[in-house]
Order: C-alpha cells, then structure tokens, then sequence
C-alpha cells in the first residue's frame, strides 16, 4: 500500500511539469505579430515555426516565428499563395 502512495506522489508531482511543456510547443506564442510591408528588411537566422499553406488555396496569412542573427525571436505576419494545385473552384466563389 505505500509503494502505491509513492508511485502517485510521484505521478502527481511530474504532471505540472507535462502540461508546462505545451507552451514550449508553441515557439512565439507571447510575441506581438508584426505586419510585413513590401521592402521590409528582416534578419532572419533560423526559422522557428511557419503557418503550413500546403493544404490551402489562394492567399492565405502566414505566420513567421524566427530568430534573427543577434539570437532575438521575432513574429511576422504576411500573405502568401497556397500550395494546392487543385482546379476546383471553392464553395462560396462564383
């Protein structure tokens, strides 16, 4: 019977730390976004997330999540076309 109350002790003191991780998921997640405007200079050193476009069509918004070369993460947001190929016209266009 104690071992149980250990193993749980032990369980229950590790959960925090799980949930915690989700954040560190999500790189940028507390970063105000910034509009990109044409002629913009950016510093971009590594890319730490992207909006994936592949499965839409037409301009969608992008997200951009990078560090740039003075080690500062950034947000940046801009339009970008789609990368489906396809030839339907989408519902509610006409």
């Amino acid at each position: 019977m104690k071992m149980a109350s250990v193993v749980s002790a032990v369980i229950s003191s590790l959960a925090p730390s799980v949930f915690a991780q989700d954040g560190v998921q999500t790189p940028g997640a507390g970063l105000p976004v910034e509009e990109y405007h044409y002629g913009m200079e950016i510093d971009v050193q590594k890319v730490l997330h992207r909006t994936d476009t592949s499965d839409k069509t037409g301009a969608v918004p992008v997200t951009l999540v990078y560090e740039d070369s003075e080690g500062e993460v950034h947000k940046i947001r801009f339009l970008e076309w789609g990368g489906t190929t396809s030839t339907e016209i989408p519902t509610g266009i006409a």
